[in-house]
């Protein structure tokens, strides 16, 4: 029994009073149970699954610390955000820099490959009696060939398929430092002229078209090469089993179709980098060397979708094309309309075919070059910085171009 000097023990502790039994009231005075305590607010309320226990207590800022921001997002002045980009990012960015300046990226690209095609045709117009002249001798054999005009048409198709390739070879490149500088530009939200472009590629077409040839010209000699080698082995194999020639004929075959593919995508950021960076050929091409290392199945697949893509594309357009000068040439009632309706939808379908691979895969290839550059130069900090510069480094306004990109 307690004293009045003895403290007394809190509300709760010791004897306590039995608890009302079920569909009781409590006596008055004593302490109500909570309502809102073992399944409110208390157990499953804010106390032990809210901000206790599962809340900010165990799961939020207080066990851990604070929680870290969130990081910002990427900048996107222009067409691709400024940072390393996805293949859906390349390919929607490729898309977006068509349409962000379609008349430098559409139009001036498909009159200069329109240009170069008819000078083509023209100049190849003084080779078509030397090449109809070799066919002269198959009226010896079939004099049908020579009636009909045949031999006529397969030189046509012949000196137009040739001039077209020797100017597509020398305008292609300028095409291609032309989107290429006119991507870099859209990627910082820059929508540069026709005039503006050239001014910055002027002094760098030389560089393109020198690229363009030495590499036609290494791939042919590659190519002499390795058919030299090739018959000369299968001519050596075959006297002794005819399987094992054409067994190393095939392992050739696939080697040569490996190491083009490997040297092509271990060199094609060239173009980008010369048209970007104005430094010289061999320099251009070691530096093209050390960025794609590392990276080449990456670039690979992504070259390989962009050629399926633009190839399907020139496939479904051009083939009506070839059907319409079918149609031309047989209400024509001559030969001589139906070679002139063959050659025409040729040269036509030719420069949609050059124009839509070109200008997609330019953007492809340029954009491939700005985040392989992001990737291992941090090159996004420079655009960033670039892009929200008001004049761009260069006095009186005038848009300049992005540090470490254009020289």
């Amino acid at each position: 029994m307690s004293t009045p000097d003895q403290p007394q023990p809190p509300s709760g502790w010791g004897d306590a009073s039995e608890p009302p039994r079920y569909g009781q009231r409590a006596p008055e005075g004593a302490p109500q149970p909570p309502t809102s305590g073992q399944y409110g607010q208390g157990q499953y309320g804010q106390g032990q699954y809210g901000q206790g226990q599962y809340g900010q207590g165990q799961y939020g800022q207080s066990p851990y610390g604070p929680r870290p921001p969130a990081a910002p997002p990427a900048t996107k002045p222009g067409v691709v955000p400024l940072r390393p980009l996805s293949l859906g990012e390349i390919y929607d960015g490729a898309f977006t820099a068509i349409r962000h300046n379609p008349k430098v990226m559409l139009g001036a690209a498909t009159l200069v490959i329109l240009v170069a095609t008819v000078l083509g045709v023209l100049v190849a117009q003084l080779i078509v009696p030397s090449i109809s002249s070799s066919f002269s001798t198959l009226a010896e054999s079939d004099p049908e060939i020579t009636e009909l005009g045949f031999d006529n048409l397969i030189a046509q198709t012949l000196a137009s398929s040739l001039g077209m390739s020797v100017t597509l070879l020398l305008a292609q490149p300028v095409v291609e430092g032309i989107l290429t500088v006119s991507v870099s530009q859209s990627v910082i939200g820059r929508k540069l002229s026709l005039g503006e472009v050239w001014e910055r590629l002027r002094g760098r077409v030389g560089r393109l078209i020198g690229w363009a040839l030495l590499r036609t010209l290494a791939g042919a000699v590659g190519t002499f090469v390795w058919f030299f080698v090739l018959v000369l082995l299968v001519a050596l194999v075959s006297e002794q089993s005819t399987g094992a020639a054409v067994g190393l004929g095939l392992l050739l075959g696939a080697g040569y179709v490996v190491v083009v593919v490997w040297l092509g995508v271990r060199i094609g950021l060239v173009a980008p980098a010369l048209a970007l960076e104005g430094q010289g050929l061999g320099s251009t091409i070691a530096r093209a060397w050390r960025l794609t290392r590392g990276s080449f199945w990456r670039l690979f697949g992504i070259y390989l979708l962009a050629m399926i893509i633009v190839s399907a594309a020139a496939y479904i357009i051009t083939i009506p094309l070839g059907l319409i000068a079918g149609v031309i040439g047989g209400t024509g009632g001559s030969t001589e309309s139906f070679t002139t309706a063959t050659v025409v939808m040729s040269v036509l379908s030719s420069v949609i075919s050059a124009a839509i691979t070109t200008i997609f895969v330019a953007a492809v290839v340029a954009l491939l070059y700005i985040d392989v550059r992001m990737r291992r130069e941090g090159l996004d900090v420079q655009l960033a910085a670039a892009a929200q510069s008001s004049d761009g480094g260069r006095p009186g306004g005038e848009p300049g171009p992005p540090p470490g990109m254009l020289a």
